[in-house]
């Protein structure tokens, strides 16, 4: 359905808006409208800000981390066999972490070493959370990571009639030669709670991926109204904010199969100085089987702000049966976003070129 192309061409176009941006040394709350030259230079800065974000996120400890230990030196091809050995040789020894759909965090609580020597693994001391410590790569001299789940409750949910138990509390930390390189806080975690399907209502994740620290909240304002906030930031100065509503058109979580379930979005991303204001009704929209770009501009809103000052709208459109979004600016031109976005590929590729190639 176009409706479908529309949203994955602005979630394009704002996901690498909020993915990274730059210092910004301008006034927050001022609003004085800036040429429309000067608006796409400020697009420009902000996509090339995007890139470098990227880099410092490929440079980074956990970038590092799953380079050295997920991908064989040489043609860096992906090989997570090692991490498997580490896996299957722990529920040799000690049984199954996952029991009936439920972690057995209690049962498997301890501290664990790896034993280059007899290729197993020694259980050091007791605990009451669980530490391993091993070789980030097959025939390292030593155990330089460690993985410990600090932190565990659970619920049980279900799905299709089967009971599982999710979490309520996880805090889990990853290191490498003792630096940490990934962890996860999730805490707050509920659910609605049916035989087919267990909506989650509340959530509090926060999320560190060396560099980066990512925020998350998912609140469930009323039976069909829900706000997901998302923040992240790194000490090179790449952040980003993003808030999204949605609201559906009924209650019965087991039953929403697609986006024609959802009523209406809207919310906002930011980064830096610049901001997508955008609100869909999409009840309206896919009330049509085959909606037409003024159908869709017509139930929808995107507008993008620099400094407070709107700078433009982005609207669909369709060129030769081609899905195309526009940015059109205040002096009533406009442009195609693929002048921002279309060597994102290309750019990706150059970037995590040790994981593409």
């Amino acid at each position: 359905m176009k409706f479908k192309k529309l949203l994955l061409g602005l979630t394009v176009f704002a996901a690498i808006l909020y993915s990274c941006s730059s210092d910004s040394s301008s006034d927050a709350s001022a609003s004085t409208p800036e040429s429309v030259a000067d608006a796409k230079q400020n697009i420009t800065n902000t996509f090339n800000s995007f890139y470098n974000c990227l880099n410092t996120l490929d440079d980074g400890e956990l970038s590092n981390f799953i380079l050295y230990s997920l991908f064989n030196s040489g043609n860096q091809d992906y090989n997570d066999s090692w991490i498997k050995n580490l896996s299957s040789k722990f529920e040799e020894q000690y049984g199954e972490v996952f029991l009936n759909n439920k972690l057995q965090f209690a049962n498997r609580a301890g501290v664990y070493v790896w034993n280059s020597t007899s290729q197993s693994w020694t259980k050091q001391a007791a605990s009451n959370i669980i530490t391993l410590k091993f070789p980030s790569r097959q025939n390292h001299s030593g155990n330089d990571a460690e993985f410990s789940l600090n932190a565990y409750n659970d619920t049980s949910v279900s799905y299709t009639s089967e009971t599982y138990w999710l979490p309520t509390l996880v805090n889990f930390t990853l290191k490498r030669d003792n630096n940490l390189v990934f962890s996860l806080n999730a805490s707050n975690i509920t659910f609605n709670v049916n035989t087919n399907f267990s909506m989650p209502t509340n959530a509090d994740i926060v999320i560190y991926t060396a560099p980066y620290t990512h925020n998350f909240s998912w609140r469930r304002n009323s039976a069909v109204d829900f706000q997901l906030n998302y923040n992240s930031a790194t000490p090179q100065g790449c952040t980003n904010s993003i808030v999204t509503n949605v609201k559906l058109k009924h209650s019965d979580y087991g039953n929403i199969t697609s986006i024609s379930d959802v009523k209406t979005a809207n919310g906002t991303v930011s980064v830096g100085d610049l901001k997508i204001v955008y609100a869909a009704n999409i009840e309206a929209i896919t009330a049509y089987e085959n909606p037409t770009p003024a159908q869709i501009n017509n139930n929808t809103n995107a507008e993008v702000y620099y400094n407070n000052a709107k700078i433009g709208n982005l609207i669909y459109d369709e060129v030769n049966g081609t899905t195309k979004i526009y940015i059109v600016y205040a002096d009533g031109t406009r442009e195609n976003v693929d002048v921002y976005v279309g060597d994102f590929e290309t750019k990706i590729r150059a970037i995590f070129e040790n994981y593409l190639n």
